[in-house]
């Protein structure tokens, strides 16, 4: 766990339990400028990070717990006939989600976050993690939408004009002797739509 002073440990106890920035500066005594120029420093971020997660684990955790409970709640609120149509609707809607949606599996945690959480354990393991499949084997074509260059010698060159912008103000090219804006500007983004 990096140093923090007592002032710290309170915001980022205050941060991590849903407190505003204004608010954790109030109870803490400082002006909230301060909590700013904290998150700048490493040791800040990375006690901020590991009291977020602990919360989210802790959630997690009491989450599981009442699972049982809710689905038995969503259980008598179906089976009910004097239940409100609608209320029915959104449990049974909620089931449905849930049956068909697959379960979502852990991605690969960035090196950083490896690192935070094997500090956290005590375990010493910051082995940094491979990079995603995707970006090994780019199966997009350089002409496709969504398409990444994944090698920087190899930048696209950005597009050019073949001739200079007209601009609003200037005269019009088609020779009428008006400023574009009064001439074809409209008729070329009417023949467009």
């Amino acid at each position: 766990m990096p140093y923090l002073t007592a002032q710290q440990l309170q915001v980022v106890d205050a941060l991590s339990n849903g407190a505003t920035l204004t608010t954790a500066a109030t109870q803490a005594g400082i002006h909230r400028n301060t909590i700013a120029n904290w998150r700048n420093s490493a040791d800040f971020r990375e006690a901020l990070a590991i009291a977020h997660h602990e919360r989210a684990v802790l959630y997690r955790d009491r989450a599981v717990d009442l699972a049982d409970l809710a689905f038995e709640a969503i259980r008598t609120v179906l089976t009910d006939p004097n239940s409100s149509p609608s209320i029915r609707l959104r449990a049974a809607i909620f089931i449905i989600d849930k049956v068909v949606t697959p379960p979502k599996f852990e991605k690969e945690k960035p090196a950083s976050m490896v690192g935070l959480l094997a500090a956290m354990e005590g375990t010493g393991h910051t082995q940094s993690p491979e990079p995603p499949a995707d970006a090994q084997n780019c199966t997009t074509m350089p002409n496709e939408p969504g398409f990444h260059m994944h090698n920087s010698a190899q930048k696209p060159e950005p597009y050019r004009r073949p001739e200079p912008k007209t601009g609003r103000n200037d005269m019009c090219p088609c020779g009428s002797n008006k400023k574009y804006k009064h001439c074809c500007l409209n008729r070329s983004s009417v023949a467009a739509a």
